[in-house]
């Protein structure tokens, strides 16, 4: 298993020399075995795996605040307009670097439109983490990854141990394996949120579907360097309340509410710039599970379309002067503005092939 993420965690060659996209070991590599891996790839995934690691840790589904939903975070309705296609939800196995042990978590992503029509953007921290002295996060890389565009978790039994494959009544859409995975130059020397640049991206097939994702889904327009402080809709699918700042008993009860894993939410307002970490902070209630949600400006509700200008990349507590308490929690929102790296990953990403 070792020798694996080795492999895994050494660098490809970079498809242009003065790029500054880091490219991890193919998760599915290009071969004559390379639909036979694929499927073994996505199959990994039952009901019971995705049950485990897509729904919260509670025996209850969410709770809104008790005026209802509001910007803070509210469910997107299903099948409502483009971005009910475009993101998704990814489920992610790792495995430490130093130990072998494997772990399974979930992220968000978002269909972009791309020259080979196969690009999921994500947050790097989805498929690498070594935070300092292993404490917290650990040292861990991913070594399974599948993407579930439109995921429909309300038809997710929460307790089966089921080892049947999810239909079009929870992937309406397919499972979509990860083959490749680009990220920023920085998260390859600092995979620890103290540098920024949190973003990355992925490329997917389906072993049942020969066409490219985006001709299934569409995509959303991507962007960088666009200007800050627009108003932003945060997309993802909010997951673990035991680092949700807005549980019960953590925040005046009027703002209390719980997240499940099933639904896409989104969180809508104007944020302010952090010069810092070139990074989108505005006020949000999604709970971790939406790492790599999309970010989009100059978005139309009624239509589903926007500009993705960021990814989600952690949360942000401005009365937390030392410590890294609030980036675990919040209260805010804190998005990886896609700037010049950004543009260097996506651009590599979408001149690749997937397999």
């Amino acid at each position: 298993m070792l020798a694996l993420v080795a492999a895994l965690f050494t660098a490809a060659p970079a498809a242009h020399a003065d790029d500054t996209a880091f490219e991890l070991r193919p998760l599915v590599p290009a071969g004559a075995d390379h639909q036979q891996k694929l499927r073994a790839e996505v199959e990994h995934w039952t009901l019971a795996k995705m049950a485990a690691v897509g729904l919260n840790h509670e025996d209850q589904d969410a709770t809104p605040p008790p005026g209802g939903w509001d910007d803070l975070g509210k469910p997107w309705p299903r099948e409502a307009g483009l971005v009910s296609r475009t993101a998704g939800k990814i489920f992610v196995q790792f495995t430490d670097v130093d130990t072998g042990a494997v772990t399974e978590d979930a992220c968000s992503g978002d269909v972009v439109n791309s020259a080979n029509q196969s690009v999921v953007v994500t947050a790097a921290h989805c498929l690498r983490i070594h935070t300092p002295v292993n404490i917290g996060f650990g040292n861990v890389i991913a070594t399974n990854m599948v993407f579930v565009p439109g995921f429909n978790g309300a038809n997710l039994p929460r307790h089966t141990t089921s080892t049947a494959l999810p239909g079009k009544d929870i992937a309406p859409y397919g499972v979509w394996g990860v083959t490749r995975e680009w990220f920023t130059n920085t998260w390859s020397q600092s995979a620890d949120w103290l540098l920024g640049h949190d973003m990355a991206a992925v490329l997917v097939a389906n072993p049942d579907d020969p066409r490219p994702i985006g001709q299934v889904t569409g995509g959303q327009e991507i962007g960088f360097g666009q200007p800050q402080r627009q108003t932003q809709y945060v997309f993802g699918y909010p997951t673990i309340n035991e680092r949700n700042y807005y549980r019960p008993g953590k925040v005046s009860p009027q703002l209390q509410r719980t997240f499940d894993g099933r639904s896409l939410m989104v969180a809508q307002g104007t944020p302010w710039a952090d010069p810092v970490y070139y990074s989108d902070v505005m006020p949000g209630a999604l709970s971790p599970g939406c790492s790599g949600g999309a970010v989009l400006q100059n978005f139309d509700p009624a239509t589903g379309k926007g500009l993705q200008t960021a990814v989600f990349s952690r949360y942000d507590d401005p009365g937390q002067i030392i410590g890294i308490m609030g980036w675990v929690e919040g209260p805010n929102m804190s998005s990886t503005h896609l700037g010049d790296e950004e543009r260097a990953v996506y651009n590599v990403a979408q001149s690749a092939s997937p397999a």
